[in-house]
Order: C-alpha cells, then structure tokens, then sequence
C-alpha cells in the first residue's frame, strides 16, 4: 500500500489538534511551551495521533510490521509538532517564559506520549484490519488507552494518598494548584527512559517480524543471526520498560499507602488517631504528635456539631521535598476525605495546619458523593474550603471577618455567589480563602451547624436560608460594618489581598522555580550565582516583590552593601508597592543600622513599622530590637540571635551563647524572655516554663511581648499536659487586665480554642 507522508487521517487529526489547543492558548499560562499547555496537549495529541495511525493502517493491504511501526511514531511526531507550532504561535503572541525549559517538558510529557500514542494505534490497526465495522471499531480502541491511562491515575488518586500522576500519554500531572513550582523531575526522566525502552523494543521486534500471505504477522525465526538478535535486544527492551513500571514506587512514578509509610518508617495510635511520620522523629515529639491530632479533631466535630465515624490517619512528611515526592503536594497540605486522612508536613507543636485539613475529614461525614467533599456530585471549592477556615482559622492578629471588612473597606470583596463556584479558584488563595470562612462562620452562627450541613451535601443556600445570593451577600456585607477596625487594616489589607491569582500571574512556574534555585544558592553561600538567577527570575516578572526584596538583601548583607540599600531604599519608598514588602525593607535597612551600631536611626525606623503594622509578629520582633538597642549587652545579642554580624549569617549557637550571657549578666526580662521562647521553638517545653513563668511574674516589657509570653506559656503547658498553669493562662487572658483586652481579637480568639481544647481533654 502506497503510503502518503500525510494521509488523510492525519491531516484530519493535525486540524483537530490546532484548533482545539489554539483555542486552549487563549487561556491563562496556557498561551506557550509550558506545563499547563504540555497538559492540554498531552489529553488531546496522543488520542488524536493513536486514531490518524489506526484509521490508516488497518487499511489494507498491510505495510510491513516496521513500517507500521514507523508510520505511528511519524503520526505521533507530526501531531506532536502540530501542538508545539500552536504553543509556540501563542508564545509570540503572548510571550515564553522559558524556551528550553518549556520545549523540555514538552517533550518528556505530550511528546512522548504522542509518539506512544502512534504506536498504539499501529497495534489497533493490526486488531481491527479484518473487523466488519473497522473504523468505528479503531476509533475506539484506538481512544482506549489514553482514556484507559487517565482512569488509572484517577484511580491512584481516589484509592492512594498520590495526588500526582505519571502516564505514558499525557505524561505528568502535578496535582495541586497552590504549588506553582512544576519543573523537570528526575522521576520524569526515569519514567520516559521506560517509555524510550517501550518504542525501542517495538521497533527492534518489528524488524524480526515478517506478514504471511494472508497478511498477518509472524516472527521470522528463518531470518539471520542479525534478525535473531534485533528481536532479543527488542524482547529485552520491552522487558526493561516493563521493570521500569513495576519499580515505580522506587523510583517514584509511583506511590500506595504502604509505600509511604514504608518509606516513612513511623507509626503510632490514638484513641482515633493513626500518626505515620519520619522514624528519625523522637518519642516525646511522636506522643505530642498523637496529643495534638486527638485534641484538634475533638475540637473541630465540637465546632462542626459533627462526629467522624472510624479513624483518621494523619501522614506527617519531613519537609515539602520528601511530601512532594511521596504524595505529590510540596508546600501545600492537602485531604482526603473519603480516605479519612490529611498530609502536612512536620511542624511545632501545636501543628498550625492540622486542624484545617483535620476539618475537610470531618466535613465529610455529612457530605454526599464518592468523594466527601462540600457540592454534593458536583464539588465546590469555596465551600470546601470555607467551612475548613471556619472551623480551624489561622493564629492572626485580625479574626477572618476582619480581614474581609478590611476588604469591604478597600473594594476588593467577591460577592459571595461567585467565590461559592468555581470563580474561587480565579481569585488569589488568601483572598478566596478568608471570604469563604469569614461566610461559612457567619452561616453557622446565624443559622446554625444543620443548615451548613445540608449546605455542605449539596442543597442550596438560597433554599436553606429562604434568603437569594443577593440578599445573602447583602447581609453579610451589612455584618461586616458592625466590626470594630484597626485603622491601618485598609492598607494592610491591600498588601494582602490585592494580588494576582496563579492565573493571572506573568510565568509563575519559572520565576518561583528560578526563586527557590536562587534561595538555595544564597543560603549555601553562593551568592553572585543566586544573584544571577534572581536577575533571570525579574527578567520574566520586574513587579515580583519577593524576588526583588531577596535579591536587595543579599546584597546588602554579602555583596554590596551600598547597592543593596538602595535597593531596598526604592521599594520602601514605590507607593505601588505592597505595605508588607515596604515594611521588610525598611526593616532590613534598619537592620543593617543596628550591626553597624547605628541605634538612633534603626529605633526610628522599627518604632514607625511598629506603630502601624497589622503583623503581631512583626511588631513585636520590633519591639524587642528597639528595647535593645540602646544597652551593649542586649544590642549584641539581638544582633547575634536575629540579624547577624554584617557580612556574616545569622548563627544560631551565637546568638544562644549571646542572649545566655545577656540574661546571665543583668537578668533582663527581656532576656529570660527570649530564652524560654528559644527553648519553646526547640521542644524544651519545661525548662522554657522556668523563665516564662520569670517573666510573668516580673511583667512582660510591652503588651505585645505579654500576649506571645501568655500564648507561649499555655503551649508549654498544654505539651506538659500542666492543668494548673493552664488555668492560670486561661485568668489571664481572659481578665479585664487582659494584655489581649486591646488587640483586634484574631490571637486572642484562637487562644481561648486552644486552651478549650487543650483542658477538654
């Protein structure tokens, strides 16, 4: 049979595929060699390439065996080509991030599969040539395995803690939005080094194949020495790719519950909590481990007027690398609901995380559908998330219903109809996030736990409440006025709320890539390299504070100190840029005041961020420098603890020796202080309850140091599992004398819950 270099089918295919990721172009981070286009192009090229082969191959008279082969892997590289035109139009059109990084990835992911997906389709035309209704017949096995390989990965990700999925058609999916990150993995290369194997050994064994007169295929075993030999290295190649799939849990293509806890190593019971964590951990952090999980989903059924059946699992990776390689989600923590488990990352106790994921589980138990999750069949996002941040909201200065007045104030409120459906995941995560919580609260409060229950199952609100999304969102908005306001949230609130989404960021997978290459290098002292690469990060995004705010201070603190402060001097003083990332530059320009001795200037400038930011961290941290910077003693051991010699890191050993002999010298409370707070963040919990208790004794310095003195105090003695000292915390915070009684109510909220929860058990 004659074989045309395009055939018909292909060039049905190739117009198919240009129209369709054309159209997918226009998309945000779509427009461009990429991952999001690699993704697009890895669901349609290698289906439409496996159909072009099969439609004309099972045609007969039938090609030789090789040929075959031949003609489906051109198939595939056509339409492969086809797709990364269009990517590459589009990247005119509206810019490439990264060329060779793009065009890599392209070709591990939807390159590849399209190749194996003109393989595919060579196998079905040898099925289907004598099949009575061949073309439709083709068409659909053809589509069969790359819809087979999808449903794979979907059911990894439903039956496993993967969220991540490799396959051999479309090639890689990350699986979170929130971790933009998404780059060339060394998994990746393994996994195609098996594909490569797979179309190796299909070729190698078509050439030791030979067609009968009736036109079948059979292996020539009269060949030559060199046939013989082809079809043993091509029977060895499709051996190796088939070891490549088997040892994918090693390798990583992979993962299984038991996997992970193999891998892990640790695992240890609660009354309803299983913990699977690093074996490295220690015994008493394990036992604090399994207190916390108890005490958090106790407090969160109690919030939620909900009770799990059966047992919650909490996997507890080592950092964000190890959690990104085993379950797929590096920075970001993430549920299963139906699965009854959460994976965060280990961290101090109490876990700042935990509960929110904890919330998804219990949520589950009154949610409809195979995944437990708020919508019913359908999911939505804002109420999945919303009820979480309802139930477990986070340890800040404003409650969640401040920060959305504070948006309210600024303009930049969602209406709530539209944050409650798939537009949540257009808005900024800190943006959707609190609205969605701040809601879900004031629903729980004004019409109670049942309501948001039914809600949750799929029902609507506008039923429930006998109230339209207008007059909903009306309400709501009228509740939030009622608030009483610091008067610098407006403006924090910009700086907080006021971004871009993922979507509507310029390359956020390079330049946070290019960012966290550069921090690596700048905290392994390979400084002028982490300068370049934080240069090639602003070449793609000039209006990243973060990468510009890095690269400022490394120069100040390594490089060139002069260049570096005005650096910083330029983004303290851009009104265009965000409040928070002023604030950082003018404190770090205040910082190299204080190690070059400098007091005046530095307590100017960290008495003027004091006085107006909403971080209650910040602040203090603040505070405590500007105590410090008049006394030699504790100038030099703020300097060691917090800032670091110019020129030099901060040591932690240095600035430990440094606040000792501080604190040994004049017995400052400032100092006893800082060191039961040190031995807090270490897990001494009762020896940084020795000088805790020195200090509350002696009166806290500022009311801002008070409030993290009585907040640290009741962790130590929630860790001890001391009662007394508990309830001591408890008076104090809760008395008119109360060094909370004027904050905003967002620390002293999450306080009181954690002293319920902590004395209810």
């Amino acid at each position: 049979m004659p074989i045309r270099f395009a055939s018909r089918p292909q060039q049905i295919a190739a117009i198919v595929v240009f129209v369709l990721l054309a159209a997918v172009g226009f998309l945000p981070l779509f427009g461009g060699p990429g991952y999001e286009q690699s993704l697009a192009s890895g669901l349609v090229v290698p289906a439409a390439a496996a159909i072009a082969a099969a439609l004309e191959l099972s045609a007969s008279p039938p090609p030789p065996a090789l040929a075959c082969v031949a003609r489906g892997l051109l198939s595939g590289a056509l339409l492969a080509g086809t797709a990364f035109l269009t990517a590459m139009i589009h990247g005119a059109r509206a810019g490439i991030c990264d060329l060779w990084g793009g065009t890599t990835f392209f070709a591990l992911t939807a390159g590849s599969g399209a190749l194996l997906g003109g393989l595919w389709g060579a196998v079905v035309a040898e099925v289907t040539r004598r099949a009575r209704s061949r073309r439709p017949i083709a068409v659909l096995l053809a589509m069969a395995a790359p819809l087979g390989g999808i449903g794979v990965s979907i059911a990894r990700f439903y039956g496993s803690p993967m969220i991540f999925a490799f396959d051999p058609f479309f090639g890689y999916f990350s699986g979170t939005l929130y971790d933009t990150v998404v780059d060339v993995r060394t998994e990746l290369w393994t996994y195609r080094a098996g594909s490569a194997a797979t179309i190796a050994g299909a070729l190698l064994v078509a050439c030791a194949l030979e067609r009968t007169p009736e036109g079948t295929l059979r292996i020539a075993w009269q060949g030559s020495r060199k046939r013989k030999a082809r079809l043993l290295l091509g029977l060895a190649s499709l051996a190796a790719s088939i070891i490549v799939a088997a040892k994918g849990a090693s390798l990583g293509h992979w993962q299984s519950a038991s996997t992970i806890a193999n891998t892990l190593g640790g695992r240890a019971s609660g009354p309803r909590c299983d913990i699977v964590y690093p074996d490295s951990t220690l015994p008493d952090q394990v036992a604090l481990m399994v207190r916390d999980c108890e005490q958090q989903l106790a407090a969160v059924e109690q919030r939620l007027g909900a009770k799990l059946t059966g047992r919650l699992t909490a996997y507890e990776f080592l950092d964000a690398n190890q959690k990104r390689r085993l379950m797929g989600a590096a920075e970001t923590s993430i549920a299963k609901p139906w699965r009854r488990e959460v994976y965060v990352q280990v961290s101090s106790f109490p876990h700042p995380v935990l509960g929110h994921e904890i919330a998804h589980v219990v949520a589950g138990s009154f949610a409809r559908g195979p995944l437990r999750v708020g919508g019913g069949l359908w999911p939505n996002p804002g109420l999945i998330e919303g009820v979480a941040v309802a139930t477990s909201p986070d340890d800040d200065e404003l409650t969640i219903a401040q920060w959305a007045r504070a948006m309210l104030d600024i303009g930049v409120l969602p209406s709530v109809r539209e944050l409650f459906s798939l537009d949540f995941l257009g808005q900024s995560a800190a943006k959707s996030y609190t609205v969605a919580g701040a809601f879900v609260s004031w629903v729980l409060e004004r019409w109670g736990t049942a309501t948001v229950h039914a809600w949750y199952r799929g029902e609507s609100i506008e039923a429930l409440t006998g109230n339209r999304w207008s007059a909903l969102d009306s309400a709501f908005r009228e509740s939030l006025t009622a608030l009483p306001m610091p008067p610098e949230a407006s403006v924090y609130a910009r700086a907080r709320f006021d971004q871009p989404s993922v979507w509507a960021r310029k390359c956020p997978h390079v330049v946070d890539a290019l960012h966290r290459a550069a921090n690596q290098c700048r905290d392994e002292r390979r400084f002028q390299r982490a300068l370049l690469l934080y240069d090639s990060a602003l070449s793609r995004d000039a209006r990243d504070w973060h990468v510009r705010f890095d690269r400022a201070w490394v120069e100040l603190r390594y490089t060139d100190q002069a260049r570096g402060r005005d650096d910083l001097a330029r983004i303290r003083d851009d009104h265009d840029a965000p409040r928070t990332w002023r604030d950082r530059s003018e404190e770090a320009i205040a910082d190299d005041d204080l190690a070059h001795g400098q007091a005046s200037e530095a307590k100017e400038a960290y008495g003027a961020i004091a006085a107006r930011t909403l971080d209650e961290d910040l602040a203090r941290t603040l505070e405590v420098k500007i105590l410090s910077a008049d006394d030699s003693f504790a100038r030099r051991a703020l300097v060691d603890l917090l800032i670091g010699e110019p020129g030099h890191a901060v040591d932690p050993w240095i600035g430990a020796l440094s606040v000792g002999e501080w604190m040994g010298k004049t017995q400052e409370p400032l100092a006893e202080y800082l060191a039961g707070r040190n031995l807090m963040l270490h897990g001494e919990w009762g020896r940084a309850a020795v000088h805790l208790d020195r200090v509350l004794a002696r009166g806290a310095p500022t009311e801002r140091v008070a409030r993290e003195l009585l907040r640290d105090r009741a962790i130590c003695a929630c860790a001890t599992a001391d009662a007394e000292a508990l309830g001591r915390v408890a008076s104090a915070v809760r008395s008119a004398e109360s060094p909370f009684a004027r904050s905003s109510g967002g620390r002293r909220d999450w306080l009181s819950r954690f002293i319920d929860r902590c004395t209810s058990r």
